[in-house]
């Protein structure tokens, strides 16, 4: 194939314009020194020469307007022909957005399938998108991806709603992100195949490739008005039955994260009854500035007590949450066979939903 290319670049001017050849995808006639064809982007140099009668060995069919190949060139089987006709149907099917489309869609047609690919706007607005493209089945279940997404966050969250950054990146990637990403992923060949039934729909029903572009041209290609309503109903519809629990799980992660705030303010006392047994193996006097030290870090504690016997830390939680008003925390410290002081969180009567993670092995199971 090279070395024909190159014994046609060297012919002569007028000997090129006689003997033109034509493209073996799309029977487009160019001169013998293009590289590719400039209607369909084949890079393949076609061996098809054509005289100065425009005749040569390449037929074109008008009807059914396809290309007929003869049988001496060496096309590849998995490359299918695609009709000329073809490229401007897709152009009126798809409508708004149609450079970026067609040339994708005949690819996919090329290879007889559609193939997963990135698509931003599907990844920004997920079933918004799908409704206005008139993918009525895929935006529903585009709706349904954050919610499913949700569930599989509330059941995850308390195992990391200790740090405040973590807890809401993993809701954004559950509910948004993931979702999104599916959505890119899937969106091109679900439209592709839209637009495939309806241009096929048009040809069954009319005589020739003009009648099925005029049937096409009448319909709407997009439906603004389905990716207004029907977004906006069909999310709402997809999370009012979880609206409540998202709201109850957000609430509770805020009062694990006052009460885990709460406790790392006690470090310092915690810190001077461990010098204190370290250095004298007893427990430290009751501290009169203990409440104020515990207010200098944040204003959820209500009141906190050394004891001189055991050295526990009594926690009394303030009125900064009504369902905790008047609850107590314990801080216990236990010593190992090194000596060394190790602290255990006991909530009382405090449910296990309040409770950060440190805490909540030593809760009774509670609502």
């Amino acid at each position: 194939m090279a070395r024909l290319v190159e014994c046609a670049r060297s012919l002569p001017l007028s000997y090129q314009l006689e003997h033109m050849l034509a493209c073996s995808r799309c029977g487009y006639r160019f001169s013998g020194g293009a590289k590719r064809c400039v209607v369909c982007g084949n890079k393949t140099i076609p061996a098809v020469a054509i005289d100065g009668t425009g005749q040569g060995a390449l037929t074109v069919s008008l009807v059914p307007d396809t290309l007929d190949l003869p049988a001496v060139l060496p096309v590849d089987a998995e490359d299918r022909v695609v009709r000329p006709s073809l490229a401007v149907l897709f152009r009126i099917a798809i409508g708004p957005a149609a450079d970026y489309y067609t040339p994708r869609f005949l690819q996919y047609e090329r290879v007889g399938h559609g193939a997963p690919g990135w698509h931003w706007p599907a990844f920004l607005l997920q079933c918004v998108w799908a409704f206005y493209r008139k993918l009525w089945l895929p935006g529903i279940f585009y709706a349904l991806l954050p919610v499913a997404g949700a569930l599989t966050f509330l059941s995850i969250a308390p195992d990391i709603d200790d740090w405040s950054l973590p807890w809401w990146l993993c809701a954004i990637l559950c509910v948004w992100l993931g979702p999104g990403i599916i959505a890119a992923l899937l969106s091109t060949p679900l439209l592709y195949g839209r637009i495939r039934r309806a241009v096929s729909r048009a040809e069954r029903t009319t005589a020739d490739p003009a009648q099925a572009a005029s049937m096409l041209s009448t319909h709407r290609a997009t439906s603004l008005r389905g990716a207004v309503l029907l977004g906006g109903t069909t999310i709402a519809l997809a999370f009012a039955p979880i609206a409540s629990t998202v709201r109850s799980a957000y609430e509770e992660h805020a009062v694990r994260e006052q009460i885990a705030e709460s406790l790392s303010a006690l470090s310092p006392l915690q810190r001077e009854v461990e010098e204190h047994w370290s250095y004298f193996a007893s427990m430290p006097l009751p501290l009169g500035d203990a409440a104020w030290v515990v207010r200098r870090w944040t204003k959820f504690l209500d009141d906190v007590s050394i004891s001189p016997v055991n050295g526990r830390l009594r926690v009394a939680l303030g009125p900064t949450v009504p369902e905790l008003v008047g609850k107590t925390i314990l801080l216990a410290p236990a010593t190992d066979w090194l000596q060394r002081i190790h602290w255990t969180c006991i909530p009382v009567d405090i449910p296990t939903r309040y409770l950060p993670k440190e805490c909540r092995a030593a809760a009774t199971p509670s609502k």
